[in-house]
């Protein structure tokens, strides 16, 4: 029998659920192993076997792999890698029923062969210290992100009907939607009302490091430079959360002017700005009343589940 999960690769983080409500998180990064010197029992690595092939996977791979950057999911091998991977952690073996999602912009190109990259792929996974498992994906749901984003959130009776902007702040991209609720609790979405902007946390973790590099005539990458209080140059702390402020300050008041652009007087008639993501702490900073939703990075996956039936 088939299991049913829902997965977000996004471009900064890998999401997944299971229908046993099992939950997962982890960077999107992986690479190949690469070349090491033979430590014996002191040097045994995180590496996750694909097909008899070492990868690193999420935080192991960090400082190795490069974030996720391919505008063309289903021809990019590494995203069909990490959601087979995320499929063995959440447990699964065998056929899976799986539900994903694309940004908004994004979907109705792209859907279909994002779709038909996933139908039937498969392989054998072996997390650390874990039996092998053969797994591969019987059928695949597609739904867009920013809609998807919306559902768990506004189906609460914490939002009232009326008009809503929903804007799902990701690491590379920024869907929004504006959604009526109805007094029936149902939605309806605003499709000349929605779109992607493509900004979101990489370009505040891009504009630290870059900071960092000038300054200092380093070369850290983003990936180092993200999620850690200091980073070491030549021997010397150098504190990073200032400099996260500031970028997280410009790079939300950056959007905040980019939907106010977007959708013109429509913003003014809202009843509220709801935001989820990753990055969603960004707009609350520079819009006075922007809601920030119960576990916000959740809220795509948990949408995948929901929309599925």
């Amino acid at each position: 029998m088939s299991q049913k999960i829902a997965i977000d690769a996004g471009h900064g983080y890998v999401k997944g659920l299971s229908s046993t409500d099992q939950r997962l998180l982890f960077p999107s990064l992986i690479c190949p192993m690469p070349p090491s010197v033979d430590l014996g029992d002191l040097g045994k690595s995180e590496s996750i076997l694909i097909d008899g092939r070492p990868y690193l996977v999420g935080a192991s791979a960090t400082g190795h792999a490069t974030p996720l950057w391919s505008r063309e999911k289903s021809s990019d091998l590494d995203t069909l890698r990490l959601i087979l991977v995320a499929a063995a952690q959440l447990g699964s073996v065998g056929p899976i029923q799986l539900a994903t999602g694309l940004p908004l912009s994004w979907f109705g190109s792209q859907r279909k062969a994002f779709r038909d990259a996933l139908v039937g792929y498969g392989g054998t996974v072996q997390l650390p210290r874990r039996p092998v498992r053969h797994l591969w994906f019987e059928s695949v749901k597609v739904l867009p992100q920013g809609l998807a984003a919306a559902a768990p959130v506004l189906v609460t009776s914490d939002f009232e009907a009326g008009l809503y902007l929903v804007v799902d702040v990701g690491y590379r991209t920024t869907d929004f939607i504006v959604v009526t609720k109805n007094a029936d609790g149902e939605m309806d979405y605003a499709p000349e009302a929605a779109g992607s902007l493509e900004i979101g946390m990489h370009a505040v973790s891009q504009s630290v490091a870059q900071n960092i590099n000038d300054q200092y005539q380093v070369s850290y990458s983003v990936s180092e430079v993200e999620s850690v209080p200091v980073v070491i140059v030549r021997g010397q702390k150098i504190d990073v959360s200032q400099r996260f402020h500031e970028s997280r300050t410009a790079i939300g008041r950056h959007l905040a002017q980019e939907l106010a652009a977007t959708l013109g007087p429509a913003i003014d008639k809202l009843l509220g700005i709801v935001a989820v993501g990753g990055g969603s702490g960004i707009l609350s900073s520079v819009l006075p009343g922007v809601i920030v939703a119960s576990e916000p990075q959740w809220a795509n996956v948990m949408g995948y589940q929901m929309l599925w039936s």
